[in-house]
């Protein structure tokens, strides 16, 4: 495939296993067990590099929680109570669910976050966290989605997660079940959404912060727990921690009536005092007289906690340099959870270093929290107190000036990663053909670690540009995330943010975008297996195309049906569809789009038993790929190839079986000369795969190491050669368990119906 927009990868979406019969029935169509790497499986597309898709290596133990608070003080008895829980866990081995409520900024997260750095030793299998965003716009996060995010850290198989908040639920039970685990849940909206988080029966603490009462989840065996302000006391000595003893000693009364006047939130108090080591002259009664006369202006606030905290962050703000301010005020236009220095370049429109300088002046002023190394965030009620003085402050043209620049630079760096991921693949956004900025990468593994890093944030910036009505900028986002969806399997945010560009586009009356949009929809019901659900919104794709007078847009559709054809078991069906787009490609003189559609023919041949036309197919895309230098489709090709091969040997044997052949027959004598790339000969299967192997190593690709031992397995089965079998077999299970492949098991059962050793 010329890897269309929206177009599907090289990955599963059809694990029908079609054999042409004979002795080893497994071999011919699915002589690979992986779900979609190898043999019959359907698969489509360029991808670079290793296609293993689980968030972290295997083995791996999550450490997510954010950095420990830097200035912790009291809490003892709620220490006290959360070390219970943590030593009852492994008595019970059931999970401790604690419920840590109170206002905002009263410093429920830094509690909880202190006490699990303490106690880590005590969860061994890891800690997991997840910021519920119940405060925050655009309002409280699905559990279903981070459901997602914790199965994938916990090396689940993006392509087998379930697609039903309660399946997930399951699944992540069943992952945390016997384990010891620890759980932050910030910012909860509802017992609801907590409920679907609690892992499986286990040695877990599962601690959850709010504003608001989740009595719904006593039944779940919650226990409560209120965070008060601190004490005057307390509040006092985390000024003093803060700014010393011989700034406070003098002013014990002023340092009480300062506390008094935050609140005794530590949110606050902090504030106040990062006020005033920016100002070592400033007296702390002179910052308590300026809090009191604020907190008059501010009378008309109904809340206390509110009128505590927006008081010193204006002052706080107040003290701040001009770049820093200025920095403040914009990050009230970020519309997803965190951001980096070179997002805030672009807000500031300035250098990289000046905009960390600024991050830093944040950072002391208590104004901004670096949750991760070089990740920011803002406390929901700094997001607030940053929109209002966006409001305030700047002009409009200043807000939309400096909005449409974050938003390009999201735009600019995802298109940067998507040209790194996958040189090969034709475009319809302008932006690919432009001189743009955003963020550069060197190699395919740093542009794919910005992209799942910065995910959430192009996830809500889809959304952002079709709400402030910059729908080219919505779809074109859309068009740069392909990559990451395809080959990571982000399910719902494909469908979230390709059922946004499509209403962008849509706004536009943009046929060509729309096409490009509903053949991504289309596409992503083919990775999850919705084969006649696929076939709708790509037959819609391929009108708009041919409205828009599109050829390569038309080719991508016509691909992408005959994939869905495949996967529907109508090789004849997607043969058509192919070679239609083969003609497009032809008239269009596109080399390796012609290359791409053999590869797609030899598929549907290798479906339709013609396996000397498969073989044909394969080695006319194989010779343009070796050209080309893009080992990982060589390698496809490769596979494809010699799965064509063994399948021809597995029939040639059969059909010789019923005619009487000797037992010791060549089971692939009579398939066809092997030097013009016909199947035949033990000898060229097997240096097509030792080809395979070598290449599958070099790019780190476990999956597709696998998958080649097993073709290695499938030669040795039909040579009879039944050590070597188990031999590739034990390898390629090896391989599957540590990615903790589901096809594991599968091919377990193979190893367990051969002959035990000891009979061979």
């Amino acid at each position: 495939m010329h890897q269309s927009p929206g177009g599907l990868g090289d990955d599963a979406v059809s694990r029908r296993s079609r054999g042409t019969g004979g002795s080893r029935s497994r071999l011919g169509n699915d002589t690979s067990v992986f779900g979609g790497t190898l043999g019959a499986l359907v698969q489509a597309g360029t991808v670079h590099g290793g296609v293993h898709v689980h968030a972290a290596p295997a083995g791996e133990i999550p450490r997510q929680l954010p950095l420990a608070p830097r200035n912790f003080t009291d809490r003892e008895t709620e220490l006290e109570r959360l070390a219970a829980a943590a030593r009852a866990a492994p008595r019970e081995r059931v999970p401790q669910l604690i419920v840590l409520g109170g206002p905002g900024g009263v410093g429920k997260t830094a509690l909880a976050t202190a006490f699990l750095h303490l106690f880590a030793d005590s969860f061994p299998d890891g800690a997991l966290y997840a910021d519920l965003r119940g405060f925050t716009e655009p309002g409280p996060l699905d559990p279903a989605g981070v459901l997602d995010g914790f199965l994938r850290t916990l090396h689940a198989d993006p392509a087998r997660i379930a697609l039903d908040p309660a399946g997930r639920a399951a699944q992540f039970r069943s992952r945390t079940a016997g384990r010891s685990m620890a759980l932050l849940l910030d910012n909860a909206a509802s017992a609801a959404q907590v409920r679907l988080l609690l892992p499986g029966a286990g040695a877990h603490i599962v601690v959850v912060t709010t504003r608001l009462q989740l009595a719904g989840l006593a039944a779940d065996g919650a226990a409560f727990v209120e965070i008060d302000p601190l004490g005057t006391g307390a509040a006092a000595d985390l000024l003093e921690r803060m700014l010393g003893p011989d700034r406070t000693r003098h002013e014990a009364e002023a340092v009480h009536r300062l506390v008094d006047l935050c609140g005794r939130l530590p949110l606050a108090v902090c504030a106040a005092a990062s006020r005033l080591s920016l100002r070592p002259r400033q007296s702390v009664g002179g910052l308590a007289d300026q809090l009191a006369d604020e907190r008059g202006r501010l009378a008309r606030l109904s809340r206390e906690d509110e009128l505590s905290v927006r008081s010193v962050l204006d002052a706080s703000y107040a003290a701040l340099p001009d770049t820093a301010r200025r920095l403040h005020r914009r990050l009230g236009h970020t519309a997803g959870p965190d951001t980096g220095p070179a997002a805030m370049a672009a807000l500031l429109e300035c250098s990289r270093d000046e905009a960390e300088e600024a991050a830093e002046d944040l950072l002391a002023a208590h104004l901004l929290e670096e949750h991760a190394p070089g990740r920011y965030r803002q406390h929901d009620l700094h997001r607030l107190h940053s929109r209002r003085l966006l409001e305030d402050e700047e002009t409009g043209t200043s807000r939309e000036q400096a909005r449409r620049r974050l938003a390009e630079h999201y735009l600019d760096s995802a298109v940067n990663t998507d040209a790194v991921v996958n040189p090969g693949r034709w475009h319809l956004g302008p932006r690919y053909a432009a001189q743009r900025g955003g963020e550069r990468f060197a190699d395919r593994g740093a542009a794919m670690a910005w992209l799942e890093t910065e995910l959430p944030n192009l996830r809500a910036w889809v959304a952002a540009c079709h709400a402030a009505g910059d729908h080219a900028l919505s779809w074109q986002l859309c068009e740069a995330l392909r990559n990451v969806f395809v080959q990571r399997k982000h399910f719902d945010t494909w469908q979230e943010t390709y059922t946004t560009g499509l209403a962008a586009a849509r706004a536009l009356g943009d046929a060509a975008a729309q096409a490009f949009m509903l053949d991504g929809l289309g596409v992503l019901r083919l990775h999850r297996g919705e084969a006649a659900a696929a076939r709708d919104p790509l037959h819609t794709a391929l009108e708009m195309w041919t409205r828009a007078r599109h050829e390569l847009g038309r080719a991508s559709a016509l691909e992408d049906l005959g994939v869905a054809e495949l996967a529907a078991g109508a090789p004849a069906a997607a043969a058509e569809h192919f070679g239609w787009a083969l003609r497009i490609h032809r008239g269009l003189g596109r080399r390796r789009g012609i290359a791409l559609m053999r590869r797609r023919l030899g598929e549907a041949a290798r479906d339709l038993g013609d396996h000397a036309a498969a073989a044909e197919h394969f080695q006319h895309a194989l010779e343009y790929f070796t050209e080309s230098g893009e080992p990982y489709m060589r390698l496809r090709t490769l596979v494809g190839l010699a799965a064509s091969r063994l399948a021809a040997g597995a029939a040639g044997g059969a059909e010789r079986t019923r005619t009487g052949a000797s037992a010791g027959a060549d089971p692939h004598a009579g398939a066809g000369p092997a030097a013009d790339g016909a199947p035949g000969g033990r000898a060229p299967v097997a240096g097509v795969l030792a080809d395979a192997l070598r290449i599958g190593s070099e790019l780190g690709a476990e999956t597709e190491v696998a998958g080649v031992h097993v073709l290695l397995a499938d030669l040795a089965a039909l040579e009879s050669r039944t050590a070597d079998e188990r031999a590739h077999l034990s390898t390629a299970w090896s391989i599957c368990s540590g990615l903790h492949a589901p096809r594991a098991a599968e091919i377990q059962r193979r190893i367990d119906a051969l002959p035990p050793p000891e009979s061979r």
